[in-house]
């Protein structure tokens, strides 16, 4: 098998590895009661650790204005909180509240206790392996985050 066969046969089970982990997460992930624009802004805030209106925005890829109904139903529901910034008093710090962070952190947990269930069907040395690939794989991933090739 040449480079670029293997390259499409990891992609293509990569892809039926995340639809088997989604298919299992599916029913935690529909009982939200958020839609996906409020999860995604949620999971943007704690990865930012803060962010204003205008950053989320922009990574959303709408205009501030469309952010502001959502950032209203994150801070209705205690997810979110707006703080002023202390370096520019008319713009707004979002932060993820205790009660969001904890959110997202058992969908994270969910997550991690399916992968450690799949992996514990496997020998140490299938183990082995996959740590070896993916210990590879994020290397490869760190160089081109660099731009180096």
């Amino acid at each position: 098998m040449d480079k670029a066969e293997l390259i499409s046969q990891i992609i293509t089970l990569q892809r039926k590895a995340d639809q088997a982990r989604r298919q299992y997460e599916l029913d935690v992930w529909m009982s939200l009661p958020l839609t996906i624009a409020q999860l995604k802004s949620l999971f943007f805030i704690i990865n930012q650790g803060s962010t204003s209106a205008g950053t989320l925005a922009a990574a959303l890829g709408v205009t501030p204005t469309k952010t502001t109904g959502i950032i209203d139903r994150l801070v209705k529901q205690g997810l979110v909180t707006r703080t002023e910034n202390p370096e520019n008093r008319r713009m707004l710090l979002l932060r993820a509240t205790d009660r969001g962070e904890e959110l997202v952190a058992r969908l994270r947990e969910r997550r991690r206790d399916y992968m450690s269930e799949v992996l514990q069907r496997m020998s140490v040395g299938e183990l082995t392996t996959i740590a070896q690939g993916l210990a590879s794989l994020v290397k490869a991933a760190e160089v081109q985050e660099k731009g180096q090739s």
